[in-house]
């Protein structure tokens, strides 16, 4: 009888965390987990730190504390000022960043939050990039119900009439000529663009801006509807909803 191989990452003992178990049902390694919290509490000061205060922040040993520095600092996640001898983040946090940035996806990101607030809202609302052919709609999500105007993936949009072409002309370097340097002051000092029936009769817009770490115009997150579900308020439920969802995609791009 031929016995069953048993290859050496086989695994025959409880499911780990990674096979979708909870990571409190497998023993980690405490010495790193509070050499983690250690790490956090410096982070979460905002400032450098001497090794006292942190220890005591930390509920450890300052000696202790001091070993855990010692060892943070080797692999650069904590760096010492040579002249005060205070702690800070070290530069492995910044590579970790910019790898964590380097990997987000703008537009899985932005389509996200123009799902859930076609959802929320009944409203459509769209994803549009600057390209070759000019300001186009890449992502269109519609409510799952009521009435909503329909936007085709593909649509290109207008510099001067349409909400979503302001936003990417307000924040154009050079500035474009074809929109008037006080409206695209006003766009930009409150960060989103708004028409009432420029584009269509009938139908409102607001467009609001999502930016990268360096602060360059990705892309912009567009509601259309109906002026009566839709009202043109720069200040209204809809428009403080959708400055939201850009101020959060930004945020998690760095922005």
């Amino acid at each position: 009888m031929m016995r069953p191989t048993v290859f050496p990452h086989e695994s025959i003992g409880p499911a780990s965390a990674d096979a979708g178990g909870w990571p409190g049902e497998v023993q980690g390694i405490q010495s790193v987990e509070v050499g983690l919290d250690l790490f956090r509490r410096l982070v979460d000061g905002g400032a450098p730190c001497g090794l006292s205060d942190l220890a005591r922040r930390a509920g450890m040993h300052r000696a202790k504390a001091y070993r855990y520095l010692v060892s943070l600092a080797r692999a650069g996640w904590v760096s010492q000022d040579a002249r005060t001898g205070q702690y800070d983040v070290g530069p492995a946090v910044r590579d970790l960043a910019l790898s964590w940035l380097s990997r987000q996806d703008p537009l899985r990101l932005a389509g996200e939050e123009a799902r859930a607030l076609a959802q929320a809202l009944g409203i459509t609302c769209f994803v549009a990039l600057c390209g070759q052919g000019g300001v186009t709609a890449v992502r269109v999500c519609q409510p799952g119900q009521g009435v909503s105007v329909g936007v085709a993936e593909g649509a290109l949009f207008d510099l001067e009439s349409s909400a979503t072409g302001r936003v990417f002309a307000a924040w154009q370097d050079p500035p474009s000529r074809r929109l008037p340097a006080a409206v695209r002051r006003g766009i930009r000092s409150r960060g989103l663009a708004m028409v009432e029936g420029e584009h269509v009769p009938g139908i409102n817009a607001i467009s609001v801006p999502v930016f990268d770490a360096q602060g360059h115009l990705l892309l912009a997150l567009t509601l259309v509807g109906y002026a009566a579900s839709l009202p043109a308020d720069l200040d209204g439920s809809a428009a403080e909803a959708l400055r939201a969802a850009g101020r959060r995609v930004s945020s998690v791009l760095g922005g």
